[in-house]
């Protein structure tokens, strides 16, 4: 995003509707910090501005990933957002198998946001501990080599509100990556949220709730369904 000088009158209207705290008012007029700035538009959505100063900047590679991961409203490798349409129990498209748990890893939230390279560190742990990468997710789409979780080296400084990262792990080897991710905290300058989703088995009972329990790894058993209304079969 950049700012219309011309028309700026610097009011500051447009500051709190920046999610990462990337715009202030210098000399009576409005700035964006262009390497904080995520290109989500928001300040511009959300017109504010009396004078229309706000105005969206010609993107080209390597900065137009930050408008494809935070802009809302932008559709990349058919997914709107940041991630898939989310971590869930799927009876439409069965996404999850027997024998397997998702893991998805959110780094950044708005104010505090992350850089491609703290999402690449997180997709070498689960690379190592032999996770399989979900390819309809668009963080995916930059992951250059599978087999370790390295990121296209043109865009680990980039910087988005959030990315996930989203895998699938063989049942017996679910711990181990939780207890990876974990460990990885400390090398990351951003925070993120871990999920977890296995499909319960016939009885009820749930895999990697055990599991979990067993390793006496906290967690909040939140849960999103999508029991097919609508699906015909």
């Amino acid at each position: 995003m950049i700012v219309n000088t011309e028309k700026c009158i610097g009011c500051g209207k447009c500051r709190v509707y920046c999610p990462v705290g990337a715009i202030r008012v210098e000399n009576r007029k409005a700035v964006i910090d262009q390497d904080l700035c995520t290109e989500c538009a928001n300040c511009r959505r959300a017109a504010i501005c009396p004078k229309d100063a706000l105005e969206k900047a010609e993107l080209t590679w390597p900065r137009v990933v930050r408008s494809q991961m935070s802009d809302v409203t932008t559709v990349y490798k058919g997914v709107n957002g940041r991630g898939t349409e989310e971590m869930k129990t799927n009876d439409v498209t069965g996404r999850f198998k027997k024998g397997y748990a998702g893991i998805a890893v959110e780094l950044g939230r708005p104010q505090v946001s992350s850089t491609l390279r703290d999402l690449e560190k997180i997709a070498m742990v689960a690379a190592r501990h032999g996770a399989e990468f979900e390819e309809c997710n668009p963080v995916t789409s930059f992951i250059v080599d599978k087999a370790t979780g390295k990121v296209n080296p043109e865009i680990l400084d980039e910087r988005v509100i959030s990315g996930i990262i989203e895998v699938a792990v063989p049942i017996e080897r679910l711990q181990e990556n939780v207890e990876a991710i974990i460990a990885a905290a400390d090398q990351l300058d951003t925070v993120f949220s871990l999920d977890v989703v296995c499909i319960n088995n016939e009885d009820g009972t749930n895999d990697a709730k055990e599991i979990l329990d067993r390793a006496g790894i906290w967690y909040r058993p939140n849960a999103k369904n999508n029991v097919g209304l609508g699906h015909l079969n």
